[in-house]
């Protein structure tokens, strides 16, 4: 029997509660398989793999493709059903995410502006939006802010009348021969409904509202890159990203002791944890600083390309990166908003799952630094249709 076939006898079967969420980051891919029941969302199996340590991006998305595909296959074998939904996110390695500004004269600028004549530009726009990038395809857009004569609204209202509107929009977008590899897993599964997402887009969409914060600016430091976010009113105004990231540190540290990566990123857990003998610490001291120095002026450099920037009441920083001592010390300080806020204290909050699930899954199964994507992908898979 085919494997289509196998997938599409389990149609019949599905249960409209049971998702998989998949985060494919820069280090690992995790995968989660939920079930919600009533209000309550259960985590009933959770799985991590390590990916190799490649530099040729092809080969690892391979990896990728085929380790997922095994897998959902696996999970839909066992339960004898199909997901109503798979989410797929994508770490910044994989995707090339902009805000992409579309505008628009309205031809009949006395009739009444209606939300299909705002949903009809958007669709529209997107053939435009592919065409500025070239060997890209668009994997995943959705509309952040629209605005009509130059004028933000939060909704369209009935006796709304204007001349122009504009919209912006998250696009995400992926490198065709790197498309090739998923553009088709949908099918091969029997026809499984496949939602593939941008992390940096799904992390600042899902944690304000998670944590109840209509503003706040997400610093998400990843082992190869560093994300930032600004959502004001509730919207995302603006996105960023330095290829700086606890990798980079990693392999100073490899470098200051001569030693392999591997070795060198268990070192750095251990350094992280404060279990290190000191004897190794004063030897790698100094490379820990010197790269936390850096990533702090590239930082600041990302932060600036923004002439406008005001940095909100609340920032929230996360990422596997964000676990070391050094430079969660440097954002701890607040030093660093100077210039770009009038106010004497920001909120700075490091966000850890295990703290903030307990008001969406029904138990912390979700820890640490590195998992708040997660977190931000399943509560994106079950509010957002």
């Amino acid at each position: 029997m085919k494997i289509a076939s196998l997938f599409s006898n389990f149609l019949a079967k599905a249960s409209p509660d049971v998702r998989v969420v998949i985060d494919i980051g820069s280090m690992s891919i995790k995968t989660v398989l939920l079930e919600k029941r009533g209000r309550d969302i259960c985590v009933l199996k959770k799985l991590v793999v390590e990916l190799p340590v490649r530099e040729e991006m092809l080969s690892i998305i391979k990896f990728v493709n085929a380790y997922i595909r095994e897998e959902l296959f696996k999970i839909i074998k066992d339960l004898h059903r199909v997901p109503k939904k798979i989410t797929i996110g994508f770490s910044g390695d994989y995707l090339e995410n902009s805000i992409e500004a579309i505008a628009v004269e309205r031809p009949h600028k006395s009739r009444n502006i209606s939300e299909e004549e705002v949903a009809a530009i958007f669709k529209k726009s997107l053939g435009e939006i592919t065409s500025r990038r070239e060997g890209m395809l668009l994997v995943d857009s959705f509309p952040v802010r629209v605005l009509v004569d130059g004028y933000e609204i939060e909704d369209v209202y009935k006796d709304m009348k204007g001349q122009r509107i504009g919209v912006y929009i998250f696009a995400s977008f992926m490198k065709k021969e790197h498309w090739e590899q998923f553009k088709n897993l949908g099918h091969i599964l029997g026809g499984i409904p496949i939602k593939f997402v941008s992390n940096q887009f799904v992390n600042a969409f899902s944690i304000p509202k998670v944590l109840k914060a209509n503003e706040a600016l997400l610093i998400d430091v990843g082992a190869r890159a560093t994300e930032i976010s600004l959502v004001r009113g509730g919207r995302i105004y603006s996105i960023e990203r330095f290829l700086f990231g606890g990798h980079t540190i990693t392999k100073a540290i490899a470098k200051a002791l001569d030693a392999e990566y591997a070795d060198a990123d268990s070192i750095k857990r251990q350094y992280q944890e404060q279990v290190l003998p000191q004897s190794v610490v004063s030897k790698i001291k100094g490379a820990v600083d010197e790269s936390v120095a850096s990533w702090l002026k590239e930082f600041i450099s990302a932060l600036s390309l923004d002439p406008h920037l005001m940095i909100p009441d609340n920032v929230f920083i996360f990422g596997g990166g964000a676990f070391l001592p050094e430079l969660r010390a440097v954002l701890e300080t607040g030093e660093w908003t100077k210039g770009f806020s009038w106010k004497q204290k920001t909120n700075i909050s490091f966000l850890s799952a295990e703290n903030i699930s307990h008001g969406l899954l029904e138990e912390a199964k979700l820890t640490g630094f590195n998992e708040i994507s997660f977190l931000s992908l399943i509560y994106y898979s079950y509010f957002v249709s």
